[in-house]
């Protein structure tokens, strides 16, 4: 899928205009995306009061669950950074529909690191920091933030290109080095926004009033703000390295095709002139120099061909 970008410089001056300027259609994907993430903190709540509290493993399924809606989320905001028209409604559906299974497979593996980080986790603190469990610990959180630094490119790959599952892991690990930048700024970002968040609660001092402004900050920009920064950062480099070489390769696939077709359609009468001389002397034949020998060739097949 190309983009429109080759007049625009990815910069904060960038990602702000283009942010604010579709704040009304991002504003309508978030709450769409918030129907659903709703119904799941609304289910969370009321298991825990009807059975006290819930263990992280069946909290963490939020991370499965509200997959598919991720896909429609990343759709949009990739189709917000590539300068490609936005329907937010539509695209916002039709990236569930295309991607909702490549994001479930994605989840139930950050899923299954979450669980295994905590289980060490609470293993090492069992075990008073025994020195092969604490070993397993640090390999168990390095492969989860390369398995992140991965997610951060893997996830905007899937709706921007028509690659397999395989493909697009293989893709983002080696884009982990040649994005790396990127992925920087990624991090920042959201520890920047997880900071201002930690900061207004610590300052209310009210549980109560900190969940009601975050439930409104939610309501109104979290979740489109988060995955945009992730796709903005992400798509960059994706498009350097991968979308724009493929598209070049595409569109000299297309013209020798194109070439071919107009070779195809040369008759006997059109060559046979071209064919007088010195083999080796070049001829000008649709658009191109070639020799003549070349030409004595197409002559012999197109002979072969209707006899």
């Amino acid at each position: 899928m190309m983009s429109d970008t080759k007049t625009r410089k990815y910069n904060l001056a960038d990602f702000f205009t283009n942010y604010f300027t579709h704040f009304g259609s991002l504003w309508v994907v978030n709450l769409l995306f918030c129907v659903p993430l709703a119904i799941y903190i609304g289910t969370a709540i009321l298991l825990t009061h009807l059975f006290g509290e819930l263990n992280w493993f069946l909290l963490f399924l939020i991370v499965p669950l509200m997959s598919p809606f991720f896909a429609g989320l990343t759709n949009v905001c990739r189709k917000l950074t590539a300068n490609q028209g936005l329907s937010p409604v539509r695209d916002y559906f039709s990236g569930i529909r295309q991607n909702w299974l490549f994001f479930l497979l994605n989840s139930f593996l950050l899923y299954a690191l979450i669980a295994g980080v905590f289980v060490i986790a609470a293993l090492n603190r069992e075990t008073g920091g025994n020195g092969a469990v604490f070993a397993y610990m640090i390999i168990m959180l390095f492969t989860s933030l390369v398995f992140i630094l991965m997610d951060f490119s893997a996830v905007v790959m899937a709706v921007s290109v028509d690659i397999g599952y395989a493909d697009i892991l293989k893709n983002s690990l080696m884009l982990i080095g040649k994005g790396f930048v990127n992925h920087l700024k990624t991090l920042f970002a959201l520890l920047f926004v997880g900071f201002l968040l930690y900061t207004t609660v610590a300052l209310l001092q009210n549980f109560v009033v900190s969940m009601i402004v975050i439930g409104v900050l939610t309501l109104l920009c979290l979740p489109t703000l988060l995955m945009y920064v992730i796709t903005y950062n992400a798509y960059q480099t994706i498009e350097k390295i991968i979308i724009l070489p493929y598209s070049a390769q595409q569109q000299k696939v297309k013209r020798l095709q194109e070439v071919q077709k107009q070779d195809e359609q040369l008759t006997l009468a059109d060559l046979e002139p071209l064919a007088q001389g010195d083999p080796e002397e070049y001829v000008f034949l649709n658009g191109k120099t070639v020799k003549r020998k070349t030409v004595l060739k197409m002559i012999e097949v197109k002979r072969q061909q209707t006899s």
